[in-house]
């Protein structure tokens, strides 16, 4: 179909609330399969009733123990208990506080602490942070083991309860607090980030209008604690009757791609780009990579003439994805295009978005079929973006102002008050609108190298033009005096003559950049680059 604007789809969801979505759910798609996910190895299966009911269960757990109005912590790996934690913590009046599972034990306990957590909910892996939690963070008065604890307290759902009316009549209201989610960002230290019921929920809409994703097979493969994965990734979905996959860490994605042949899943780019590296490296080592980069050519030739045999071509390389995927939503940072037009050319199409945990997360986002290579989409309809202070070039602060911006910073109102200009949200991200409507990011206004003649200078667009050249597999620029250094990680494995063409290479860089851009200095580091537990390189203070 033409790259071309197009209606947004019709979205009929009557709901305000976490609570009132699973109730709706029930009367939708009761019987269709909601969640699939491992246990002990086995590949299990809950349908929407079953997990309603699962949730339902829980929350009177919650109710009878005395929490109303309180924050439960929820940590662990990707799982049918975690997400049962989400919604039953929502669903009844409280609020879920995820928690990085990244995160050192002393950051959890600062987390816990600072949030006022009254129940901590862990997976077995987390077994041994009982102990601490229980001497240090005195506002916890229940703990609950994943493994141990939460199998014997769903024994009987589905009974009703005598909270069941409440879960699903509750006096809950779409302005209430539902989710504080701790930031992690590359400086600075984490806030916790107040969303409603209703920035979650208006943000999943306008995801499920300006993409089309009813009835899918999904796989979650980002941590649940990420709003990225949360929002669009389980609750957009389950507006609109989608099966959601669980996989449960990194080390199980190839398998879970093969078992449960997702036909959509949102990545990360450092996920998108190791999983493109995988496929031509598997095809070097069958002696095959050749052929494919001829059977691409033929391909291309093909679609130019309205004929797509892509499926057909690739089979092989789709097979190792579950054969189904057919597009990947990616956020969290930038996405160099060669990895979107390597994935577009094997029938897999990536489709940028940008968001943050302040706005629910989503902002935007290119369409299923209408999108413009490197920008990261048109606005969804939920918000409104602002251009704040633009230079010469159009390029200013991206402020947003919109249903699903957060209520502010957890017992912080200073931040809060800091990150509002009147009604606009500051994002603290560089970027501009172009005639069409599509977000274009150009960097941090935080990381902005600011020299003496007044120049201002991106680091992410000198760092975007360096990861082009294919053995740097990592770069940082940064500010020395008033020159610009490049420092850098490089593919020793597959280029050996890496050192010798890095300096000819940055220096035909250099002739298309104006002068006060220039790369004065490059650095070869000989380790990766420290990072967050996004796998965000930490930045230099």
């Amino acid at each position: 179909m033409k790259n071309a604007p197009y209606p947004l789809n019709t979205v009929d969801i009557p709901v305000k609330t976490l609570n009132e979505l699973l109730a709706f759910t029930l009367t939708r798609f009761q019987n269709r399969t909601a969640f699939r996910y491992r246990d002990q190895g086995e590949i299990k299966t809950a349908t929407y009733a079953r997990f309603v009911a699962d949730a339902k269960q829980l929350a009177a757990h919650f109710l009878e123990n005395g929490f109303h109005n309180t924050n439960i912590a929820v940590i662990g790996e990707n799982s049918y208990f975690w997400m049962l934690t989400y919604f039953a913590a929502t669903g009844s009046g409280n609020v879920i506080v995820p928690i990085d599972n990244q995160l050192p034990d002393d950051d959890v306990i600062h987390i816990l602490k600072s949030s006022g957590a009254c129940a901590f909910v862990f997976s077995g892996d987390y077994a041994d942070l009982a102990g601490p939690v229980k001497e240090q963070v005195k506002s916890v008065k229940l703990l609950i083991n994943m493994k141990t604890d939460m199998p014997a307290l769903l024994e009987n759902s589905g009974k009703i309860s005598a909270n069941d009316a409440y879960f699903i009549e509750s006096g809950i209201k779409e302005n209430d607090l539902a989710a504080i989610v701790y930031t992690s960002g590359t400086t600075g230290a984490p806030k916790g980030v107040m969303l409603s019921h209703k920035n979650i929920l208006e943000d999943a809409k306008s995801g499920c209008r300006f993409m089309d994703i009813a009835l899918h097979e999904t796989m979650v493969i980002l941590p649940m604690h990420h709003t990225l994965s949360s929002t669009p990734g389980v609750v957009a979905q389950l507006m609109g009757g989608s099966t959601v996959s669980i996989c449960s860490g990194a080390k199980n994605i190839s398998k879970d791609f093969l078992d449960f042949k997702p036909e959509y899943t949102i990545m990360v780019p450092l996920i998108v780009e190791a999983m493109y590296k995988k496929i031509w490296e598997t095809a070097k080592s069958q002696n095959k990579d050749k052929l494919l980069k001829k059977m691409i050519k033929i391909s291309n030739a093909l679609l130019n003439i309205g004929i797509d045999l892509r499926r057909k071509l690739f089979k092989s390389v789709l097979a190792a994805f579950g054969g189904n995927l057919q597009w990947v939503l990616s956020g969290g940072a930038a996405l160099g295009e060669e990895y979107v037009l390597g994935f577009r050319a094997f029938g897999i199409d990536i489709l940028q978005a940008y968001g943050i945990s302040e706005c629910s997360p989503g902002v935007s986002l290119n369409r299923n079929r209408y999108k413009r290579d490197g920008s990261v989409g048109v606005l969804l309809d939920c918000n409104k973006v602002l251009i704040a202070n633009a230079d010469e070039t159009g390029i200013g602060e991206i402020y947003v102002k919109g249903s699903n911006v957060m209520l502010g910073y957890y017992n912080d109102p200073k931040a809060t008050e800091d990150a509002f200009d009147g009604e606009w949200f500051k994002t603290g991200d560089l970027g501009y609108l172009d005639e069409d409507g599509f977000l274009f990011i150009t960097g941090r206004m935080k990381n902005l190298i600011i020299l003496s003649n007044g120049k201002n200078v991106s680091p992410e667009e000198l760092e975007y033009k360096i990861l082009a050249l294919p053995y740097v597999l990592e770069v940082l620029v940064y500010q020395e005096g008033d020159r610009i250094l490049a420092e850098l990680f490089l593919d020793e494995e597959n280029f050996p003559d890496r050192e010798q063409r890095i300096e000819a290479d940055i220096l035909a860089l250099n002739r298309t950049l104006p002068q006060y851009k220039y790369i004065a200095k490059t650095i070869i580091r000989d380790t990766e680059f420290p990072k967050t537990t996004s796998k965000k390189i930490k930045r230099k203070s």
